[in-house]
């Protein structure tokens, strides 16, 4: 089974076109590679490079309706009070940046020296 249609399965509700989700593939896939020091993925790593499409593409669809997804910043208990502030997201190469880190001790199992 290939990342496509692992990708395809965890998000079967999923609006985005083969092209679209093609586009999320090849992003991850890239920084896995210089995350990782190769020019290919290993087979083993099918499955996280998935996960980590879904993530990206969960948290693409986070910013894209900012209102539904605000900050807690305040909670007061008394006469019960809570207070939402800006959006929680990443935008860019960060957004990539955050997702690598949750996945480092996944992906350092297949890190390469530099020569």
């Amino acid at each position: 089974m290939g990342v496509l249609e692992i990708v395809k399965a965890k998000l079967p509700n999923s609006q985005l076109t083969d092209n679209a989700l093609q586009v999320y593939i090849d992003e991850v896939s890239q920084s896995i590679k210089t995350y990782c020091n190769r020019s290919d993925i290993p087979s083993e790593l099918a499955f996280v490079h998935a996960n980590m499409i879904v993530d990206f593409i969960n948290g693409e669809e986070k910013k894209a309706s900012p209102d539904d997804h605000r900050a807690v910043t305040a909670i007061k208990e008394g006469d019960v009070q809570v207070s939402f502030g800006g959006t929680v997201s990443a935008i860019g190469e960060a957004a990539v940046e955050n997702l690598l880190h949750n996945y480092k001790s996944q992906l350092n199992k297949f890190r390469k020296l530099r020569r």
